[in-house]
């Protein structure tokens, strides 16, 4: 569990800007936050293989959040990732499971969120993160639709494709 300091965080965050191999997501990270009824911003990340990798997201704030969990290796998107099951955090101050992704998340002002992950090909997963500031804001069924947009960003990366990780 690694927590990181302000120096240590700035050139963390500059390590952990995307390429341009991405650009194409963010249309999709802002449509999700456009769908959903609730304020919420939306990110998403790529796993290559074993690498994580920043795509794409509707604000800085998520995008500061997933930086910070590809960074430390553990955060709700990364458990989904590697579990291949949703991971719902219905409020951030009171789950401890992953340290230095929380309090990126409080000190952004979240306090919900959720991971919905999707299968690309063998070698490829993506995860679409959903950031709110209320606690608890999504219905079922919101979270539910989310779960069918992301099986259509894994389509695009699909259709599309990204530049190979390094």
């Amino acid at each position: 569990m690694r927590h990181f300091g302000a120096d240590e965080e700035a050139q963390m965050l500059e390590m952990y800007d995307r390429d341009g191999s991405f650009a194409h997501l963010d249309a999709f990270a802002e449509g999700a936050s456009a769908r959903l009824r609730v304020p919420t911003e939306c990110s998403i990340i790529v796993r290559q293989v074993h690498l994580l990798r920043y795509a794409a997201s509707s604000g800085e704030r998520a995008a500061h959040c997933d930086k910070v969990e590809i960074a430390a290796g553990e955060g709700p998107c990364v458990t989904a990732i590697q579990q291949l099951r949703g991971e719902l955090v219905l409020d951030v101050a009171a789950d401890e499971r992953w340290p230095a992704w929380r309090s990126a998340a409080l000190d952004r002002g979240f306090r919900s969120a959720a991971a919905l992950p999707a299968i690309v090909d063998a070698d490829t997963t993506v995860a679409l993160n959903l950031y709110s500031e209320a606690l608890d804001p999504w219905e079922r069924d919101a979270l539910v639709g989310m779960d069918r947009y992301v099986q259509e960003i894994a389509e695009a990366i699909r259709t599309r494709g990204i530049t190979p990780a390094p």
